[in-house]
């Protein structure tokens, strides 16, 4: 409505301007020459004033912006912010008021609201899941980091004797040599094709505030020219295609997504965690997902394939899954919390080992 109000306003300075500019050229009789002069006397006056006017209104909703806040908890709580006006706590724009915390800090949680710490000031993360020892087949170790200035370490176990064909696709994504589905090419000009790296590219894509946070590249060719050092894509590259369905299909689903700290796969493989939709260049986008909670709905088309291993990471994984998210129009819809993490969150590096003997103590 303001953005209506400024544009109406501005419109009637603009078609005023214009008629006075057509007025100026216009031959005018000699005997009324003195009436319009005092007539454009008039019309630059007010013209004036309502750039006076406007400013003003600029400035006072300027104001209203800084002291966003409190109606802005109040009727995101009765589920009515459209019915009140509230377009920043519809939307969700304007984060950082008064009485939500910095998004920069550790404890920050979505919402804006501090998490649980425990007597040292250090996160509390939810259990870690309950595995059979002979289960873990991998351990992969993914530094991530939020922002420019946090950092930590998610330490991740697989179960390849439950579903070998996606975790060797896992496997493979997560490892420095990368994902394939067709073979490394080159010709005169270097590279059209090279397998998708995690570990180059990689970043958090999705959140579902406490309930699961998404893993990916959101595309190769962006990620490919970065690692070659070119800040444009290259024409001549071809991305990876999505494998074929059938290659994981005898996998075991022996696990539901029933607790925090699961990680999981589409059932038909990597490429496939998006709509269907995406090219072959994004189709990597939303390639596994952990959980921060019980989400049963997620096993008629995913997969769990491995799990968090650690109390830290479990700590860690809070913090991940409670990050403000880029909701933009999602968030005029009551409940509709998920969407993009708000601060960057790129994956550093990792590592990944074939287990021998004690899974958590492999790396």
């Amino acid at each position: 409505f303001f953005t209506m109000k400024l544009s109406r306003v501005a419109g009637i300075i603009l078609v005023g301007r214009f008629h006075f500019a057509f007025s100026w050229n216009q031959p005018q009789p000699a005997s009324n020459v003195k009436t319009d002069s005092k007539t454009r006397r008039n019309f630059l006056a007010g013209c004036v004033s309502s750039a006076a006017l406007l400013q003003t209104t600029v400035n006072s909703r300027a104001d209203a912006v800084r002291a966003v806040g409190g109606g802005e908890i109040e009727c995101r709580a009765a589920g009515n912010c459209l019915e009140k006006g509230e377009l920043d706590g519809a939307l969700g724009w304007y984060w950082g008021a008064k009485e939500r915390c910095d998004t920069t800090d550790p404890t920050c949680g979505a919402g804006g609201k501090i998490m649980e710490l425990d007597e040292n000031g250090n996160l509390i993360g939810k259990p870690v899941p309950a595995s059979n020892a002979n289960d873990i087949t991998h351990v992969a170790l993914i530094n991530v980091d939020i922002g420019r200035e946090e950092s930590s370490v998610l330490k991740i176990g697989l179960y390849g004797k439950d579903a070998p064909a996606s975790v060797e696709q896992l496997v493979d994504f997560l490892s420095e040599a990368g994902f394939s589905t067709t073979a490394t090419s080159r010709n005169a000009i270097g590279e059209l094709t090279s397998p998708v790296v995690f570990g180059q590219g990689g970043v958090a894509t999705w959140i579902d505030p406490g309930n699961s946070i998404e893993f990916g590249v959101p595309s190769q060719s962006v990620a490919f020219s970065k690692s070659k050092g070119k800040a444009k894509v290259l024409d001549s590259f071809i991305p990876q295609p999505r494998p074929q369905a059938a290659l994981v299909q005898d996998d075991l689903s022996t696990k539901s997504h029933d607790r925090a700290g699961l990680l999981s796969l589409p059932k038909k493989g990597l490429g496939y965690g998006g709509t269907g939709f995406e090219s072959d260049d994004e189709c990597y986008e939303r390639s596994f997902l952990i959980t921060d909670g019980p989400a049963p709905s997620l096993d008629q088309s995913r997969r769990v394939v491995g799990q968090i291993l650690d109390g830290s990471s479990m700590a860690f994984l809070e913090r991940l899954s409670n990050l403000p998210t880029k909701r933009g129009i999602r968030g005029v819809i009551p409940g509709q919390t998920d969407g993009p993490p708000l601060p960057r969150v790129t994956v550093r590096d990792v590592k990944v080992a074939t287990v021998v003997n004690q899974p958590s103590n492999s790396l």
